[in-house]
C-alpha cells in the first residue's frame, strides 16, 4: 500500500464487519491456502491434545519452500472445520483472524462489495476503524 493511498483509503471513516454465528463461508467451499507459521501448528496442535509432528503429519501440507499450510477436504472446506465451525477457534490461525481485512479485500471498495456477497458479517456489526485496518495491512505485508 503506498503512502498516498494509506493516507487516504477508500475505507477512511471504517467499515463494519463481525463473524455471523454459524457461519463458514470464509472456511471453505473453493480451493486455498491457510498459511500456518510453526508457532500456529505448536498451539492448534497443543489445542487439540496431540504431538505437533502427528498434528502436521495429519493436517499441514508443505506448499513451497517451507511454506505450510492446512489441508483441505476435497469440497474445499478447511480440514479443521467442523459441524459446530472452526474447531480450533480459540487459536485459529492468524490468517483466519484477519478476515476480511487481506489486502484483496480492502485493494478497493468494489472487491469489499464482492466479498460482501459471499460474507453475510461484512456491513454489519462492530465498525472498524482505518488506523486498525492499516495496521493490520502492514503486519501482514511485513511477515
Amino acid at each position: 500500500m503506498s503512502a498516498a493511498s494509506a493516507s487516504s483509503p477508500w475505507y477512511k471513516s471504517g467499515v463494519q464487519f463481525s463473524c455471523q454465528s454459524g457461519c463458514t463461508r470464509c472456511c471453505g467451499g473453493e480451493p486455498g491456502y491457510v498459511w500456518v507459521t510453526e508457532l500456529e501448528i505448536a498451539q492448534i496442535a497443543a489445542f487439540m491434545k496431540l504431538p505437533p509432528d502427528e498434528f502436521e503429519r495429519l493436517h499441514v501440507r508443505e506448499v513451497y519452500r517451507g511454506q505450510k499450510s492446512l489441508r483441505e477436504r476435497k469440497n474445499g472446506d478447511c480440514v479443521l472445520l467442523g459441524d459446530g465451525g472452526c474447531g480450533v477457534y480459540p487459536v485459529r490461525p492468524q490468517q483466519c483472524r484477519d478476515y476480511p481485512f487481506w489486502p484483496e479485500v480492502l485493494k478497493s471498495w468494489a472487491a469489499w462489495e464482492k466479498e460482501k456477497q459471499r460474507c453475510p458479517g461484512i456491513g454489519v456489526g462492530e465498525k472498524h476503524e482505518a488506523p486498525k485496518l492499516i495496521e493490520l495491512l502492514k503486519r501482514q505485508a511485513d511477515a
